[in-house]
């Protein structure tokens, strides 16, 4: 069985001002979100789940719907807004946000058999970590072997803002040991500075590329259990994958390879940041890494 990929597509891009999921960025209207499903159909993955909600549902669909019928057919949907039969209705109620990262990845349980990657629908990942990933995936099936694919800090940068990003440190193996997020991060003087002035010197940068068995399921349920009755405000605590893996860790029940990656990522984190992008990705289009237009 060949992975699947799951997209995070549910967001609702408060910073950036709209949906950033559904944005133009190639030269026929194309989203970044569909160039990274190419790339992945063109990788090795075979079905693709897309975490979205009843918002942006109708957007999404039309975006699917100008894909080719063999395309189409490999894409299945989850609703992370409707995935809630197990907190209690006043929390619900109360809640301000959508649960967060390690909470949409559950409300695609029921339709993810084997093990899959996950990304974000608003970051460009490049050709280069789909292809590793699917390959890791193919040959890694064992319940403790997952995996991240890890950039260079630098590469993932944005010149419109600070950014947050997931700091992660591996062992001398390639191993994962510890990711920490990591905020108000900037370039100053060709130095990497996070919100408190501290250098970053060492590490990469995750940026929600994970491999994972489908063992992952079990514990996402065991740890929101946990979570709900732990944190400190319900109304706007996020329930993140970084923190259920660094939990898995520490508890002996997987080991993280780091699929390190040279490639340039980008990502729509603020409206300012869609012009690079869609130069970026119609650069591409001109160099031939991909048809144009992209369906046909």
């Amino acid at each position: 069985m060949n992975p699947s990929l799951l997209i995070l597509a549910a967001g609702r891009g408060s910073r950036f001002g709209g949906a950033k999921q559904v944005t133009p960025m190639g030269p026929h209207g194309e989203t970044i979100m569909e160039y990274s499903i190419y790339d992945a159909l063109d990788s090795g993955f075979d079905q693709i789940v897309l975490v979205i909600n009843r918002e942006v549902e109708k957007d999404t669909m039309d975006l699917v719907d100008k894909m080719s019928s063999d395309v189409k057919e490999k894409i299945n949907y989850a609703y992370q807004d409707e995935y809630v039969k197990m907190i209690p209705e006043e929390i619900q109620a109360a809640r301000l946000k959508p649960w967060g990262t390690a909470h949409a990845i559950m409300s695609a349980s029921e339709l993810i058999k084997g093990n899959f990657a996950m990304i974000n629908a608003d970051d460009y990942y490049g050709k280069e970590a789909f292809s590793t990933m699917a390959q890791f995936l193919k040959s890694h099936t064992e319940m403790t072997d997952y995996s991240m694919v890890g950039y260079e800090l630098f590469n993932t940068l944005s010149t419109n803002g600070t950014v947050s990003r997931g700091i992660s440190i591996g062992d001398e193996s390639g191993f994962l040991t510890s990711i920490t997020e990591t905020h108000g991060i900037h370039d100053r003087d060709g130095v990497i500075y996070d919100e408190q002035g501290q250098a970053i010197t060492k590490g990469l940068a995750s940026m929600n590329f994970w491999g994972f068995q489908n063992n992952l399921f079990d514990e996402l349920k065991v740890q929101f259990d946990k979570f709900l009755s732990s944190t400190n405000d319900l109304t706007k605590d996020e329930y993140q994958i970084p923190t259920v893996i660094d939990q898995m860790i520490k508890k002996g029940m997987i080991r993280v390879s780091i699929l390190h990656s040279a490639a340039k990522w980008f990502g729509v984190t603020y409206k300012e940041d869609a012009a690079f992008a869609a130069q970026s990705i119609q650069k591409y289009v001109a160099e031939n890494r991909y048809p144009s237009p992209l369906w046909s």
